[in-house]
């Protein structure tokens, strides 16, 4: 360990941060490899120029992020870079926000997004993408009178979709919002009608990847972001409140009139 390329800190910067980056730029290059044990706090320290606190506390940093696991009694070791880690990350961000997210822009997001999906599946999906998306189907046809299952089986679809689109941006990013599309998509499936539209727009959208319409695609997905955002609105009346995830939003709602 005594080869590792770190600079000695200085004092005017803060310190954790700026161990905590050095780390994780050996991480990204290789220098460190996954699974790899550091060397003890006080070594660290020594190598740093810097106190065991500025240590311990740079190595929670990373293992917030989910670039290093940290055991108790048994020192930290490296684990690589994750999809899962990025995802986790943006879904934190984003249920810490202390005034909410509209849900109307939850809804425009996502339209930004599957729309584009949709019409990119269209374009690039194989064979197997394409039986991948109509056996999901089936099964949300099967399970029609089943909440759960129906809202497990909507994120299944829409995740293959991207899945076809031959992008991993794309599943990464939809992803990051997904725990909030959750909740959205069991308020929406509580109302009995939910169901049969969402499969039809499947249907609609599944159709145009097959026959490999890009245009159609979009215009499928659009129609189906259409809805779901109004049968989410409704939902929300129903409810006569805003769950604490979101805000109310008056000024997206008068933008979309």
């Amino acid at each position: 360990m005594d080869s590792l390329p770190i600079q000695a800190i200085k004092r005017e910067e803060r310190l954790s941060e700026r161990v905590a980056k050095q780390l994780e730029d050996l991480i990204l290059r290789g220098v460190l490899k996954t699974a790899q044990r550091l060397p003890a706090e006080r070594e660290l320290a020594e190598m740093f120029g810097v106190s065991r606190t500025v240590i311990r506390e740079a190595l929670h940093n990373l293992s917030a992020r989910g670039l290093m696991d940290i055991r108790i009694g048994g020192g930290a070791f490296v684990r690589g870079p994750s999809t899962d880690s990025v995802v986790k990350s943006l879904s934190l961000l984003l249920r810490s926000r202390s005034d909410g997210i509209a849900i109307d822009n939850l809804h425009e997001v996502r339209r930004v997004l599957e729309v584009e999906i949709a019409g990119r599946a269209a374009q690039r999906a194989s064979e197997e993408d394409v039986t991948d998306l109509e056996d999901v189907l089936r099964r949300m046809e099967e399970k029609a009178c089943d909440l759960e299952a129906c809202v497990s089986l909507d994120v299944e679809f829409h995740q293959a979709l991207a899945v076809a689109a031959h992008n991993p941006l794309y599943i990464i990013l939809l992803d990051s919002i997904g725990d909030l599309l959750l909740e959205v998509r069991r308020m929406a499936f509580q109302d009995p009608a939910t169901a049969p539209k969402a499969l039809q727009h499947h249907r609609s959208v599944l159709a145009a990847v097959r026959s490999g319409e890009p245009e159609q695609a979009r215009q499928a997905m659009t129609a189906h972001m259409a809805e779901a955002r109004d049968t989410t609105r409704k939902a929300l009346a129903t409810r006569g409140h805003l769950q604490t995830l979101f805000r109310s939003s008056e000024d997206a709602t008068q933008n979309e009139r």
